[in-house]
């Protein structure tokens, strides 16, 4: 009878362990798009995309989540990005195509802080994608686009302060972490202590995760690109599918401009890049813009 027992415990022991996995199930519902593809982007680690098919407007993603991972989805063209935390356990996600801000989001306990996040900070998001539109339309008057940019700055200093206190309300969340390296990407004149003070502010298991590992990185990448150091040397194809290496442009004054279509400031900024050029180009100035669309 002992043997029966104890073979029963072995069972139940090896079913429980089968039962506990790292999966993730994603399933989504997009209105306006009947078939497709739509893309799923490992947040800081653009090298690792999945690409899922819609059909009938729905789709289903499974993946290893060892730990609640942020992806950027791309649902196509012109459409806006929106991030999600899966982890394991199941995500919900509605998306209607073509309208700003319909991204809906369900899942876990990370998504769930992150979605309090966002919700705070839409209404200065609202405001910020009509000063894009804005800048868009007025894209030749400079005395609009300046009076817009200080709008714009205004705006951003506001979604700082909701990022550092979410950061410090949430230090040893993903969601928090994840939070922090947005900051820090965002801070267009971010310092190495900038940096090493938002690491500071996470916990132990925090500074652990994909995510606090990358500011630890940035904090190493900050010290070797200050001012005086030499700028680190890429190769991307341009618009032809030539490859064009940034070192090529050595002994030359090089702007490097990162920016995005659908980037509300990079939009505003476009007007001054080219003014910039017509005005110094004689002179040796060249722009190496990367968009990342």
């Amino acid at each position: 009878m002992k043997f029966y027992y104890y073979l029963l415990l072995s069972l139940l022991g090896f079913s429980a362990c089968k039962t506990n996995t790292n999966q993730a199930t994603v399933q989504g519902k997009i209105t306006n798009m009947k078939e497709g593809e739509i893309y799923f982007i490992r947040s800081s680690d653009e090298q690792h995309i999945d690409t899922v098919k819609v059909k009938d407007g729905q789709f289903k993603l499974v993946l290893e989540a060892k730990e609640p991972t942020v992806y950027m989805i791309n649902f196509g063209a012109n459409q806006q990005p929106a991030f999600v935390i899966i982890e394991n356990g199941q995500t919900n996600i509605t998306y209607t195509l073509d309208s700003l801000n319909s991204i809906r989001v369900e899942g876990g306990a990370e998504q769930k802080l992150y979605n309090a996040f966002i919700s705070d900070c839409k209404p200065v998001f609202g405001s910020m994608d009509s000063l894009g539109q804005l800048a868009v339309v007025n894209e030749e008057n400079v005395a609009v686009l300046q009076e817009l940019q200080k709008e714009f700055f205004r705006l951003d200093a506001i979604i700082k302060d909701k990022q550092l206190n979410f950061i410090k309300k949430n230090n040893s969340s993903v969601a928090g972490t994840f939070v922090a390296v947005n900051y820090l990407n965002e801070k267009m004149d971010k310092t190495v202590n900038d940096a090493e003070q938002i690491y500071a502010m996470l916990d132990t298991q925090a500074k652990q995760t994909f995510y606090g590992k990358r500011i630890e990185a940035l904090i190493k990448q900050l010290k070797g690109t200050s001012v005086g150091q030499p700028a680190p040397d890429f190769t991307l194809n341009d618009a032809n599918g030539r490859a064009l290496a940034l070192s090529s442009l050595k002994g030359k004054i090089v702007f490097l401009d990162l920016w995005a279509s659908w980037c509300g400031p990079c939009r505003v900024e476009n007007p001054n890049v080219v003014a910039a050029y017509k005005k110094k180009k004689k002179k040796g100035l060249e722009i190496l813009g990367v968009s990342l669309d």
